[in-house]
């Protein structure tokens, strides 16, 4: 597949650098996918008339920026991204997406007044008898489920949130309609397996290895306003951070 390509002999712009471009907007744009094979250096130089050094230059500089791979024997193939996350910060999901170039949406699975369950109880510091919101959202990129996340939502600080749109940032919820500005978010993560329906959602096969990531929100005076249980597909995510020697 070489359409699309235009390489513009009398720019300035460096002939490597055109065709790298557009080979990565393609990228972008989903006319290659995932796994797709590439046109050879062969057939880029017989569509182009481009010189082999300049056709590997954009090649290797594709595979250093990581959307392409090399698998001897067989080709150049696009490779099979993972979004990257620095576990040092709290990143939204839809600005994490769109830093990546994909497009983000979610879907509200679920919104319920429920009693906690004992992982909600301990992190929110809530007695027996409390209730909580529990919501689950499946959050995609370019239609591709990328993460199933849990949240539990003291009803006490929030109360009717479960009759708000919650598709969008809920942190956000939290200060616009109730006044509480986020202002510092704990998590922990490790590896999991996931089956049964939350493979399905994630469309992942039972007993795939995922990142479960639990964390909790604070607003005034150090006070838990919501916690998380979220499974992230490993095969998409690549979580970062930096430790530093003490």
């Amino acid at each position: 597949m070489t359409t699309g390509i235009k390489i513009d002999f009398k720019s300035k712009v460096p002939l490597y650098f055109q065709l790298k471009e557009q080979i990565k907007q393609n990228i972008l744009k989903g006319e290659y996918s995932e796994g797709d094979l590439i046109p050879s250096e062969r057939e880029f130089s017989d569509s182009y008339e481009l010189s082999s050094t300049t056709i590997r230059r954009a090649l290797n500089d594709l595979v250093q920026e990581n959307f392409l791979e090399r698998k001897a024997g067989k080709g150049t193939f696009v490779r099979r991204r993972r979004v990257k996350r620095d576990l040092r910060k709290v990143l939204g999901f839809t600005k994490n997406m769109t830093e990546m170039g994909l497009a983000p949406a979610t879907k509200v699975l679920s919104k319920k007044i429920v009693t906690p369950n004992a992982f909600a109880r301990e992190r929110l510091g809530l007695k027996k008898g409390d209730k909580v919101v529990r919501l689950e959202r499946l959050r995609l990129a370019d239609g591709i489920p990328m993460m199933l996340e849990t949240r539990y939502i003291r009803t006490d600080l929030c109360p009717g949130i479960e009759k708000e749109e919650l598709s969008s940032s809920l942190w956000r919820v939290f200060e616009e309609k109730f006044g509480l500005k986020p202002n510092r978010h704990s998590q922990g993560m490790k590896i999991a397996t996931v089956a049964g329906q939350a493979a399905s959602q994630l469309t992942l096969n039972d007993n795939s290895l995922v990142f479960l990531i639990k964390g909790v929100t604070y607003v005034r005076d150090n006070e838990p306003i919501e916690c998380e249980e979220s499974l992230y597909r490993s095969d998409k995510y690549e979580l970062t951070f930096e430790a530093i020697v003490d």
